[in-house]
């Protein structure tokens, strides 16, 4: 044998060992979901998670308006036999996801507060980061600093580490641990049961945003609802919808989330809720008049919804590499798709007599960074977030494809 090809062997053999390595530490989920015929056959309100699909109206909806209508009342007297002109302002929070574009929607609402202008929203929704950021905007202004303290700190080892070369033949090119790890240190069993009592107190309700996997279809958790269950289950099923949530195909694993409806127990696979819909506000289906009578309280409502992310593609000379080609035709296609959800929301709310308000990365700084979590990057946006949040005037009426152009 020719020192050649023994060289080329030994390369090639070393080449197998490696690749049997790799395929045998590669992360991977467990998976045991529905088959196609009892997907169709399964009745999903039966399941005793309070959740319910983003694409159509929630089964029976005006019934559970109802059980919270006493709640709504007692703490909005002055909506009862109201008009429009003197009922009392209920306000929802939508937060979009933007990866460590996040930071920029910290700083603003630690902004806005210092401005002593923020509400107390009745309503708080988030999707991907979002979804991290959500819990404790819900809960309000004493949160700040816990959320500023995460933002300004996180590093990407802090989030995921980067293992492309075990995720080509596992479930992800990176492994969530050290998220998970973050997830548990700030989303408590007290903080859960603040949520809890907040919504037992107040009926302000809470809402995250995945992207059921297997099904296609965005599915919206009731956070408020399910943090007054036990607490050895809501905890950590909250902290795998949050993770779910913010959880990019591909890059993160997906999240294996465990059910059992009439007897049968299946898993559902969860991932990034921007894979559906980058921003939420409320089930198009549901027009808010009829929100209005089945509660007999009238109340103006508004929207204030925070885009981590610029409005606009910016123009860049095109690369024609393959991976810059990707890169770029990936952003182009989320940003249209947020825009497009924003617009969504925008109709729906003049549809409905919602006023619309809503704020995104000013196009001067160029948010192009959102998986990267550099810390210098993140700390720079959430002061810009800050800086305009403390004007506490900063709301535009109209998504930017609406405005009239200069």
């Amino acid at each position: 044998m020719t020192p050649i090809i023994s060289d080329i062997l030994k390369k090639i053999a070393t080449l197998i060992l490696s690749t049997n390595l790799i395929i045998g530490c590669a992360q991977t989920v467990n998976h045991r979901p529905l088959s196609v015929a009892e997907y169709a056959q399964t009745d999903f309100s039966k399941s005793s998670i309070q959740r319910f699909w983003g694409d159509v109206a929630p089964a029976n909806v005006e019934e559970k308006i109802k059980k919270e209508a006493p709640a709504l009342r007692a703490r909005f007297p002055e909506a009862i036999n109201a008009t429009l002109e003197t009922a009392p302002l209920s306000t929802l929070l939508a937060i979009s996801g933007g990866g460590a574009n996040g930071a920029f929607g910290v700083g603003l609402l630690t902004g806005w507060s210092e401005s002593g202008k923020r509400p107390k929203f009745d309503v708080v929704t988030g999707v991907s980061t979002g979804a991290i950021i959500a819990p404790f905007a819900y809960l309000g202004t004493d949160f700040d600093p816990v959320l500023f303290k995460v933002y300004s700190s996180v590093t990407r080892k802090d989030i995921y580490l980067l293992e492309p070369l075990v995720g080509l033949f596992g479930s992800a090119l990176s492994d969530t641990t050290p998220l998970k790890n973050l997830l548990e240190t700030h989303i408590t069993p007290q903080l859960v049961e603040s949520i809890a009592k907040e919504y037992r107190q107040t009926g302000r309700k809470l809402f995250i945003v995945t992207t059921h996997f297997d099904a296609g279809r965005p599915m919206v958790w009731d956070i408020s609802l399910i943090a007054t269950g036990q607490e050895k289950k809501a905890v950590p099923l909250i902290r795998q919808i949050i993770l779910a949530s913010a959880s990019i195909p591909g890059l993160f694993p997906p999240v294996p989330i465990k059910l059992e409806i009439d007897g049968k127990r299946f898993t559902e696979l969860h991932v990034d809720g921007g894979v559906s819909g980058q921003v939420f506000a409320y089930p198009a289906q549901i027009p808010v008049h009829r929100l209005n009578e089945i509660l007999g309280l009238t109340f103006r409502r508004r929207i204030f919804l925070i885009q981590n992310g610029n409005a606009q593609n910016t123009y860049e000379p095109a690369s024609v590499k393959i991976e810059d080609i990707v890169q770029r035709t990936l952003e182009v296609l989320l940003r249209n798709q947020e825009n497009s959800n924003i617009v969504q929301i925008y109709y729906q709310a003049l549809r409905d007599g919602l006023e619309f308000k809503m704020i995104s990365i000013p196009d001067t700084f160029i948010a192009n960074r959102s998986t990267e979590f550099d810390t210098d990057y993140m700390k720079t946006l959430m002061e810009l977030g800050l800086e305009i949040g403390r004007r506490g005037d900063f709301w535009q009426d109209q998504p930017p494809a609406v405005r009239s152009k200069p």
